[in-house]
Parts: structure tokens; sequence; C-alpha cells
């Protein structure tokens, strides 16, 4: 009841600029005219609204409503939720963000990509009014973005999750796992930890959307460019130290400061070729948010110490690859990197190429599936294996992104308010929703090949 009264004084504080109709939506989905619109609404039929337990309500937005009516009407035609409300929201219109975020309990923002988008204006707003926020950004440029807003969502005990997708979600929560898992068994705290990807089935092509997410981030300012390539970027640094645990550090001979070196288990040249494990027995390669991901999971490791000095480890190293048929490694040896307008002309000679909004129908990626195969090991060498296998990566960005706002909605959570990730935001909460709607999981062992398919649709 506090916090009810403690939102309405907010609400009121903006009525001056607001016409908000009064109606309030457990979920407000923005952006969703798209290729990733569709998939939202899909993941809402075929598992959230069968497989939540608790009753939710939901409506779409975006910045042009008869597209985002179009998207609803050939997705839930004919249903129970053929009539569910489209809400109109433009960044030029100040009163319109009002107004959205007044709608919401959480808003899901899939509009990007983000970086070339003016989004946090609506994540102040969710702040200002106590609404939790989140979107399924792949973008490093767009968190730093979000991270100045970190302390404010602290401030306000308000939940701001960007990056609640495949990328930003699974590799980091199969770390929390097994981190969790080690720590009650053994009472340690992890060494070092693995993520191996893997797929199979059909295989989908890059969506328009995702092809220009990546032409925005390569066609980035030098500044923002050396954030990216930063290891520690969105924080967790861990400084390398020589044998008697001192801290090394180097001269910057532009400014004359001392600092701290990168350890060299954590540099990205570590992820960025072929290589085989051998106490694994895997070959091993580049994977395409192998780059995120591992920035993702050192944030992790540094908010689990900072709020519950539980991390995944005090000196915990990570890393992502893609995981190699043995059969392949020579001839992917010599592949070049491509650029965007590389893999679009490929894509194009080949009839798979998607614009913007587009992407392959989920009828064509039946048999698709993703894996994530992690290994982690304790300051003690004890070992640990866990595996997450679902459908293709664009459905489980969906799955992310809606059962952490379903965690955020009816969860008992473990910390309240600030910039965080999915994991440090919902903790185990997120396994066990995710694998009510049919994920696969497996601790202990990764899934066998035999088993390494598509869940099926829940009944």
């Amino acid at each position: 009841m506090e916090e009810y009264k403690t939102h309405l004084k907010l609400y009121k504080s903006f009525d001056w600029c607001s016409t908000w109709d009064g109606n309030r939506y457990d979920i407000v989905f923005y952006g969703v005219s798209g290729y990733t619109g569709y998939l939202m609404m899909e993941y809402l039929k075929r598992i959230a609204l069968k497989c939540t337990p608790e009753p939710f309500t939901f409506a779409f937005a975006g910045r042009t409503v008869r597209k985002v009516e179009d998207m609803k009407d050939r997705e839930f035609a004919g249903t129970q939720w053929a009539n569910t409300p489209v809400l109109q929201m433009s960044y030029d219109d100040p009163r319109s963000i009002v107004d959205l975020v007044k709608s919401s309990r959480v808003i899901i923002n899939v509009a990007g990509p983000y970086m070339a988008t003016q989004g946090e204006l609506m994540v102040d707003m969710c702040i200002q009014l106590g609404v939790s926020y989140i979107d399924i950004s792949g973008e490093i440029p767009w968190s730093l973005r979000v991270l100045e807003l970190h302390k404010k969502a602290v401030e306000n005990g308000v939940t701001v999750v960007p990056s609640a997708a495949s990328a930003g979600g699974f590799p980091d929560l199969g770390t929390f796992i097994c981190a969790k898992k080690m720590r009650e068994e053994y009472g340690e705290e992890l060494k070092s930890a693995i993520c191996y990807c893997d797929g199979g089935g059909a295989a989908p092509t890059a969506s328009g959307g995702t092809l220009k997410t990546r032409a925005t981030m390569a066609s980035a300012g030098e500044e923002v460019r050396a954030k990216m390539a930063d290891p520690f970027s969105l924080g967790g640094f861990i400084p390398e130290v020589d044998r008697w645990g001192v801290k090394k550090c180097s001269i910057d001979f532009g400014t004359g400061k001392a600092k701290l070196k990168v350890r060299s288990q954590d540099m990205d040249a570590n992820i960025s070729k072929i290589s085989e494990d051998k106490r694994l027995g895997v070959w091993r390669g580049p994977h395409v948010y192998a780059y995120f991901d591992t920035r993702i999971v050192r944030r992790s490791n540094m908010l689990l110490a900072d709020l519950a000095n539980r991390p995944y480890g005090a000196a915990f190293n990570f890393m992502q690859y893609s995981l190699l048929p043995t059969e392949g490694i020579t001839a992917m040896k010599g592949v070049k990197k491509v650029s965007v307008e590389e893999e679009e002309k490929a894509l194009k000679a080949k009839g798979a190429y998607y614009a913007e909004g587009e992407g392959p129908p989920l009828e064509e990626l039946e048999d698709a599936w993703v894996g994530y195969f992690l290994w982690a090991e304790t300051t003690n060498g004890h070992e640990i294996k866990c595996s997450m296998v679902g459908r293709d990566g664009y459905m489980e960005t969906a799955r992310v992104a809606i059962e952490t706002a379903m965690c955020l909605l009816f969860d008992k959570l473990p910390f309240k308010g600030g910039v965080l990730t999915p994991t440090v935001a919902c903790g185990e909460n997120l396994l066990r929703r995710m694998v009510a709607g049919n994920l696969k999981f497996r601790l202990g062992e990764w899934l066998p090949a035999e088993e390494r398919c598509p869940p099926p649709w829940p009944q």
C-alpha cells in the first residue's frame, strides 16, 4: 500500500504534462511493429500465456499505431486477446513518453538499434515514475548510456534491465547457477568459467534489425569504439598482478598517469581465434556475441560482489566461444571476418536477405535450436557443467525478455533498484520460469547429442 501511495504521488507530479487515461497494464511492449514484435507476440501466444501461473495484462505500443495494430491483428485475430490495447509513443513528444510509462508496471522496449534512438528518455521517465524497464539490446554503447542512470535507479528503487535477451542472458545465468551450486557444495567460489555456444536445425539468417544494429555499431566514432574494445567496459575490472601479488601498471604517455594493466587471460584476443580446449576435448572459435557476453558476466560478478558480497569469484575469469565440429576446423581456419555489407550481399545472393523489421518466420525454424554449454572450475579445482537448450536464438530472446518481466512483476527478488543484468535482477527465478516454458536445462553435465534439439511447444 505504501509503495502504491508513493507511485501515485509521483504520477500526480507529472499531471501537468499528461493525458493518461488511467489504465495501467502489467507489461507494455514498445516498438512491436516489426520482426521482434512478431516474436514477442508469438512467445506470448505459444508459451507465456500458457505457462505463466499468474494472470497478467498487457498492451502494445509504438511510434505508428497503425503498424502495431496490423501486427496485433495478424497475430491475435480470433483469439481472446484480439482487442489488446495499442498505445502511441514518440521520443519527440515528451507527453507521450509520460503517458506510456504511466500506463505500465513493466516496459519491454524492443525498438532498436538502441544507440540510434533517444531511448534514455524512456528509461529516465521509468525511473522517475517507479516503473521497471527491460530491453533486448546487445549494444555496448547503449549499455554505457543506460549505466549513467544507475545511481538514480538505485536511489528510486527502480530496476532497469538492459540486454534481457539470449545474448546477455543465457551465458550469465549458466555461470550464476554453476557458482551457486559450487558454493553450496564446496563453499568455494569460481576461478574460471567458459561458455560454449552451439546450435542446429535450420540456421536462422540475420534479421534486418540485426544487420542494422551491427552496421550502427560498426560506424561508431573512435571514442565509442575504444570503450567497446575494453574487456571491462561494463565494470568488474580485475588487474594483472605480479608473483608477489602487487598490481601491475603501465604509464599512459599522453597523460603521464599510471594505468592498471588488464590480465592477459581476460583479453579479447583469447576469444578471437580457433583453438582446442584439450581439457574438454573440443574445438572452439569466435562467437558473434562473445565480446558482449563476456562484459555482461563481468558486470554481474561486480554487482554480486557489491550488492551481496557473493561474487562468482574475486579473481574470476570468463570466456565464451562457438563450439566447433572437429571435421570443420581446417576449413574454418581460412575463413576471414566479413563486414556487414559483405554479409548483406551474401544473404541477397542466397535469397535469404531480410529488410529492416523483417526476419525468418517461425515455420522455417521449426527444427532450429541453440545451446549454451557451461564448464566452470572453483579455486580448489572442483569442476561443474551445465547446459541449456532452447529454440532458435530469436525466439529465445523473446523468452528471456518476457520471463524477466514476469520475475519483476511477481517474484521476490534479491535486489531492488539499479541498472542490473537479467541474472542479478532475477536470480534463480528466471531459470525456473524459463524451464516451466519448456527450456531444456541440465545441471552436472552437458546434454548428449541426441537431446540437442528444440524443446516442444507447451501443450
